[in-house]
């Protein structure tokens, strides 16, 4: 997180579903204290006001972003920590309730659609189709 007023696109993001987690940038240089990502986290739910929540499911962003083997992920999150939405949720471990991350889910699904209808619709406005011999004009 930015130290300075700057503008940060985190909470942003954030809020419109992107899966987003925090890290340390370089913690010798700009933290205080011997504990820089629960800084981070601490100035993230000052600065954005986040609840409990939304701390829980950047920490579960985190871990599922992380190069962490399976069997650490699973240790973490829940057995099925790789399946969508709430199948793949683990309330007691990652304290981020299904209702969420279902919203998440269906909301990414609704964009992949978007996107995919746009594509469509560029692709189909950009082939034109060959005329046939038979309406060349030619006897």
């Amino acid at each position: 997180l930015p130290s300075s007023p700057l503008p940060s696109p985190f909470d942003t993001f954030f809020k419109r579903g992107l899966n987003v987690s925090l890290s340390t940038d370089d913690p010798l240089q700009f933290h205080l204290t011997k504990e820089p990502l629960i800084e981070e986290y601490g100035m993230a739910k000052q600065m954005w006001k986040y609840t409990i929540t939304d701390l829980c499911e950047l920490a579960r962003n985190s871990v599922l972003q992380s190069g962490f083997e399976d069997c650490v992920k699973a240790h973490w999150l829940g057995a099925n920590y790789d399946l969508p939405g709430a199948q793949g949720n683990t309330m007691e471990r990652t304290n981020v309730p299904n209702i969420r991350l279902e919203f998440r889910r269906e909301r990414l699904l609704k964009e992949q659609e978007y996107l995919a209808h746009c594509a469509q619709q560029y692709l189909d406005s950009r082939v034109v189709a060959p005329k046939s011999p038979s309406h060349s004009g030619h006897p």
